[in-house]
This record gives C-alpha cells, structure tokens and sequence, in this order.
C-alpha cells in the first residue's frame, strides 16, 4: 500500500508539472511512476536496523521528511552563497588568513539517509568537503577555519535532523592535526 501511495504522489506530481491529460501521456507518468518508485524503494522505505539505526516508517513519516526537506534546501542554498562569498573574500584579500583545518565529529543521526544528506550538505557548502565519513564519524576538511563555525554550533546537524525528524541533535566538533591522528 504504500508504494500504491508513493506511485500516486509521483504521478500527481507528474501531470501536475506536466499539464497534460493525453492517453499516451498519462500512461508513461503511470510507468515512469511505478519505476522510479521500484527502484528508490531502497532509499525511502524503513530500514532494516543498521549499525547505527532504522528509520522511522509510514506514508506520513515520507510526506512530512519531503516537505521539511523542500524548506531545508532554500536554507542550504543560501548557506551556500554565504559560503562562496566568505571563501571568495579569503582568496580576494591577501591580509586574510586562509588557515586550512580538519575537524571531526560524531553524529548523532540514526538513518542512513540523513548522514548522506549531511555529508553532502557539508561537501555542497564551498570552503567545506567531507572527506571521511563512517557509521558515526566525519572527517571534514574546512578552508578557511571560521567556515567551520556551522558545524560547531551544530546548526546543520540540526537542520538535516530536523529533516529526517531527529530532534536534539548536537554537536561536538574538534580539531585535529591531521587525517592520521582521527580515532578510528
């Protein structure tokens, strides 16, 4: 039943975009629907429990994580731009430090899900890129160093936590030397 609902969403969505009421046309949404839902089933159903976690479940739990997900991308793209004009007046102004630094965290995400959205949230974000990520752990490279003050105050952790309806989550990022001395 809910992939019944996820197919229908899709295809709302697709004469909605479309604005098309032809035979033809409806039955390849109809397909395309029933694929797209077939084979991303993987990334939206409830996950078996994992090393870190399941996900929570039900056709609700979907609609509420793509509609908090629709608010978090405005958000992320203007973090962005922030990002690209900090990162920009670094490489602009000489007098400006450029003070490369590697900070690692803990996440407190339990989906799967979630940490790819922030990994790739963190990787998006110009002066950031996650360059080791395991069940709990990312390694994030940050150029300059004040470009890390987002993951130390856990702002994104919250926003990606909030996506997936993980609340209270925090952060606690620290310094480290090099990728060599990060505990496994």
């Amino acid at each position: 039943m809910r992939r019944v609902g996820y197919a229908a969403l899709l295809f709302a969505l697709w004469i909605g975009l479309s604005g098309l009421i032809e035979g033809l046309f409806l039955l390849s949404g109809a397909v395309c629907s029933v694929i797209v839902v077939l084979i991303t089933e993987r990334i939206f159903r409830p996950a078996a429990p994992m090393e870190f976690g399941g996900a929570p479940s039900g056709f609700g739990w979907f609609a509420a994580s793509w509609l908090r997900f629709a608010v978090y991308t405005p958000w992320l793209l203007w973090q962005i731009v922030l990002a690209n004009l900090l990162v920009a007046r670094v490489v602009l102004d000489p007098r400006l430090p450029v003070d490369p630094v590697i900070v690692e965290f803990d996440s407190p995400l339990t989906t799967e899900a979630a940490h790819v959205l922030l990994a790739n949230s963190i990787t998006l974000t110009p002066g950031t890129v996650t360059v080791e990520m395991t069940a709990k752990r990312f390694v994030v490279h940050c150029v300059p160093a004040s470009s890390r003050r987002g993951l130390e105050e856990g702002t994104l952790l919250r926003r990606v936590g909030w996506v997936f309806g993980e609340g209270g989550v925090a952060s606690a990022v620290r310094e480290v030397d090099g990728l060599e001395e990060a505990p496994e």
